[in-house]
């Protein structure tokens, strides 16, 4: 099985990586992840797809070998701003597979195997959205502009981690995808909210549209707009909070690290990743 990871610095500066890595912290999470998953599913190869600032700075921290295999990520075909669509690049990666994939985010850890538990015919997602009140709707005025006109429903999923089963259906979204981004590029979108649209929203309106089987990793709705965890379902493998202890997403936990807040302490944040990884001497 590939395993994908996917980063593009947009801002073109070591120092910034766009709203991928931006810090020490993100970069300990980025090698974290492929880190426990290598650990956990030696059999699978790890692929990481970045540009060239990406790549010269993994390489100087002399990391580069967490992953079997190193790609460029290419220029797109499609005329899309990146400040707004930071994530377009994942979604030409996945437009080119040909095979079953999994991609995960770089603040996506897996602490236990759990490729066992995915039926493989079956697609899965991070967790579910009810995304009412949060995610654009049939009424939006950029919504409405899109071609060909559908109807949209606000559920949606978390693509932090995705096990795409079906090349023939990864390339339908993807393309898909792509094509919303720049549809809303020319329309001059104002925020990401339109990007989580475009590969959020959108992933979980095809996967219903077409009938294909999908489950989620963690089996508890997230409720984008009360941004908090909702009712549990059936359609997944762990219930939060149990699924910490297997699965965690980052996610917004990033910012209350970064900001010392509910208990966390950045620099002990950072401290037991580098242990965990047997880098404690890693100078970032």
């Amino acid at each position: 099985m590939k395993v994908l990871w996917v980063l593009e610095n947009i801002r073109t500066n070591l120092n910034s990586y766009g709203n991928y890595i931006d810090n020490k912290l993100d970069v300990l999470l980025l090698l974290a992840s492929v880190y426990l998953w290598k650990k956990n599913h030696p059999e699978d190869h790890c692929v990481l797809y970045a540009d060239d600032l990406t790549i010269n700075y993994l390489d100087k921290i002399k990391l580069l070998y967490f992953w079997d295999y190193i790609q460029p990520v290419l220029p797109s075909s499609k005329r899309i701003n990146k400040d707004v669509f930071w994530a377009s690049s994942k979604v030409e990666v996945l437009s080119k597979v040909n095979e079953p994939v999994i991609i995960m985010d770089h603040d996506t850890h897996v602490y236990k195997p759990i490729k066992h538990l995915l039926n493989p015919d079956t697609t899965y997602v991070c967790n579910y959205e009810i995304g009412e009140h949060y995610y654009p709707t049939n009424y939006d005025s950029y919504i409405k502009r899109l071609t060909p006109r559908e109807r949209f429903k606000t559920d949606s999923c978390n693509v932090s981690f995705l096990y795409l089963p079906d090349p023939e259906f990864t390339k339908i979204y993807a393309n898909k995808s792509l094509d919303m981004m720049e549809q809303f590029t020319k329309m001059n979108v104002p925020d990401p909210q339109y990007l989580i649209f475009a590969e959020q929203l959108l992933l979980r309106h095809l996967l219903d549209k077409n009938n294909i089987k999908h489950n989620s990793i963690i089996s508890t709705y997230w409720d984008c707009d009360k941004r908090q965890w909702g009712k549990n379902h059936k359609k997944g493998l762990f219930d939060y909070p149990h699924s910490n202890k297997t699965f965690l997403h980052y996610g917004t936990l990033k910012g209350e690290i970064r900001h010392n807040m509910n208990g966390f302490n950045y620099e002990n944040v950072c401290k037991s990743l580098l242990n965990m990884m047997n880098l404690s001497t890693l100078q970032l």
